[in-house]
């Protein structure tokens, strides 16, 4: 009886922890779900308003940077006749990065990562945050 109760109370941890995994993982899905909609949402409100980008940076000195990365991904969208596609992933920028932020949003176009972003969210209730922005030419290699 003793060897029944042992088993038991192991399967009992064991689907405890798979419950704990499964919600884990369904969760960061949806914040990383959040945050490729909301950056979707913000080059065209840039386009159309680019004081709007106030409300999103960490710091205001990020914020002319931040517009310069933005025209730039615009211009070769449309120079490339291609579509924004905005990757992210969870975890800081290797290179660029110094630990702060949450996820990283590449912004490619035409497989070509143009722009990094470098943001704070930490579900998908909260709004983003940028923390920085980085040039995306080789920097898809060199997120975590």
């Amino acid at each position: 009886m003793s060897n029944i109760r042992r088993y038991i109370f192991l399967l009992l941890i064991l689907a405890f922890a798979s419950f704990i995994s499964w919600w884990s993982a369904r969760s960061e899905s949806r914040v990383v779900h959040h945050i490729q909609e909301e950056v979707n949402k913000l080059v065209p409100r840039f386009v159309v308003d680019p004081t709007s980008l106030q409300q999103l940076v960490v710091d205001p000195i990020i914020e002319p940077t931040l517009a310069l990365s933005l025209r730039h991904v615009v211009l070769t969208s449309n120079q490339k006749n291609k579509e924004i596609i905005v990757v992210v992933t969870d975890g800081d920028n290797l290179v660029y990065g110094d630990g702060s932020a949450t996820h990283v949003a590449l912004l490619e176009v035409d497989h070509q990562p143009i722009a990094g972003l470098r943001i704070i969210c930490d579900s998908e209730t909260d709004s983003l945050v940028i923390a920085g922005v980085f040039p995306g030419s080789i920097q898809k290699a060199n997120t975590q």
